[in-house]
């Protein structure tokens, strides 16, 4: 193995591979930025591309288009509150607040400066521990990853404890939405109302467009304002990042483990890193009610997880062929179209590849950090354009984008429809966040919650299917726990609300 790694290192001097490696990482964070093109969609664009090259060239490119995808969501998601990726929602609770501030630049520099590290971290995770990290994964079957489910919906919890009961609404919305189609067992169209064009379900895309995208440029096309924000100086703001990362390395190192273990299990994906993430620096900060107002912490824990678990994801894909995300799945394609096949006779067949390919991912995080960090200003100037062009624009690419998905002219309306009404709950204050989370989750929590009663029936354990491993009772403690917190936070935060009227 490290005579594999070593051997691999000296390939990346070559100066069309570094090439490929910036202009994938380009590809990527266009790619996801621009909101309905997810990371697996821009790699799968590049495919027929990536196939005319030699397998590690191909591979490399198409690994540095995932890893800047995922970071390149935080983009819109500070800008204009469109998240690029599913992932990047949590991004967008703090990263937006602060480009309102006037610090899109400082977020920006968060965004990239934690992305780099969390995708590092996972990376190096993946060289050294691919083998053991990747049988654990095969110990998550159905009722583990039912709870793990929960657990992910239990985040609402932290993520709306100033108004508990909107946010659970908010999450069962999205978990209805999430349920609209086929029965997954009989094969019966649920909540379709003889509508022939959702009997098959509704995509993440469409909703993710239509609940991000579209009322916020409503609330933007009502605003008086001409722009969105008034951009402050911020000369030094990458050093000011990097100085408030450093004192905060467990922040930083719990954040990129969330998201690197979240990546290891076969379907969860970067959307529920980030969530578990954000909702756990949350639970553990000293100030928790000023999460959602515009602080560092936020955009960090999102992106640091949404990165390292790049790494994670590919774990099960290289070990047994088991993608971690959709993105996984996507170079799983892109593997076999080389005449690749994942699993142990990889690492030995195909031994100057694989490592190349895994090795090649620490280029392409510099080359991540380093077009981030310089574009940052860039990026940020696109808060100076009149709110009367930046409106059209982004409905024009959110709507495209939706179409684009599936071409499908259905999810254009979905879309529009979600969008008006997201716009409402946004009027009356229901967590948006919280409704995408719910669409995230529902179905994997449906399919580990019914395969569970199936093999409970089986063996005769029924109801106890749910409580006979390890893995299941820390997962439950861990829903009671972020219960639990979320309470004591919201006292918490009402004590110091009191505390600060009555000394007015």
């Amino acid at each position: 193995m490290l005579g594999g790694l070593a051997a691999a290192f000296p390939g990346f001097l070559d100066v069309q591979l570094l090439g490929l490696i910036f202009l994938g990482v380009a590809i990527g964070m266009t790619g996801g930025a621009l909101p309905g093109i997810s990371p697996s969609i821009t790699i799968a664009l590049m495919l027929p591309i990536a196939f005319s090259l030699d397998p590690l060239a191909s591979l490399v490119a198409l690994g540095g288009i995932y890893m800047a995808a995922e970071y390149g969501g935080s983009i819109s998601a500070i800008l204009i509150n469109t998240p690029g990726t599913a992932a990047a929602v949590c991004t967008a609770l703090d990263g937006h607040p602060m480009a309102r501030q006037g610090r899109a630049q400082e977020a920006l520099h968060a965004a990239i400066l934690a992305s780099s590290i969390g995708g590092l971290f996972g990376v190096l995770v993946l060289i050294g521990f691919t083998p053991p990290l990747a049988e654990l994964s095969l110990k998550f079957k159905s009722p583990e990853m039912f709870w793990l489910a929960i657990a992910g919906l239990a985040i609402v919890c932290n993520l709306t404890a100033a108004n508990f009961v909107k946010g659970v609404m908010s999450a069962l919305i999205g978990m209805f939405i999430a349920t609209i189609g086929y029965d997954l067992e009989t094969g019966y169209p649920r909540f379709a109302y003889d509508i022939p064009e959702i009997e098959a379900g509704i995509s993440l895309v469409p909703c993710i467009i239509g609940f991000f995208a579209i009322p916020q440029m409503l609330m933007l096309a009502g605003a008086k304002e001409k722009t969105i924000i008034e951009i402050k100086p911020t000369l030094g703001s990458f050093k000011k990042v990097s100085l408030f990362m450093w004192k905060r390395p467990v922040l930083v190192l719990r954040s990129a483990i969330i998201g690197t273990f979240v990546g290891i299990l076969p379907g969860a994906g970067a959307s529920i890193a980030s969530f578990v993430s954000y909702s756990e620096a949350k639970r553990f900060s000293k100030e928790p009610e000023k999460f959602g107002t515009g602080i560092p912490e936020g955009v960090i824990a999102s992106e640091c997880a949404n990165n390292s678990m790049v790494g994670g994801s590919l774990i099960p894909l290289l070990a047994f062929g088991i993608p971690g995300s959709a993105s996984a799945a996507v170079l799983f394609g892109a593997l076999t179209l080389h005449g690749l096949s994942p699993g142990g006779r990889l690492f030995t067949e195909h031994a100057s590849v694989v490592y190349g390919f895994m090795v090649g991912f620490i280029p392409i995080v510099a080359a991540m950090l380093i077009v981030g960090a310089f574009a940052a200003p860039l990026f940020a100037a696109v808060l100076r354009i009149r709110t009367a062009y930046i409106v059209p624009i982004v409905m024009m690419l959110a709507l495209i984008g939706t179409y684009s998905f599936q071409n499908s002219v259905v999810d254009i309306f979905i879309a529009a429809t979600t969008g008006i009404f997201g716009f409402f709950m946004m009027k009356f204050g229901f967590s948006l966040p919280s409704v995408v989370l719910g669409i995230i989750l529902a179905p994997m929590a449906e399919e580990g919650f019914r395969r569970s009663l199936l093999l409970g029936t089986i063996d005769g354990s029924v109801w106890l299917v749910f409580f006979n491993s390890p893995i299941c009772i820390i997962l439950i403690l861990v829903v009671v726990a972020m219960v639990v917190s979320a309470f004591t936070n919201e006292a918490k935060g009402r004590k110091r609300l009191s505390q600060l009227t009555n000394g007015h």
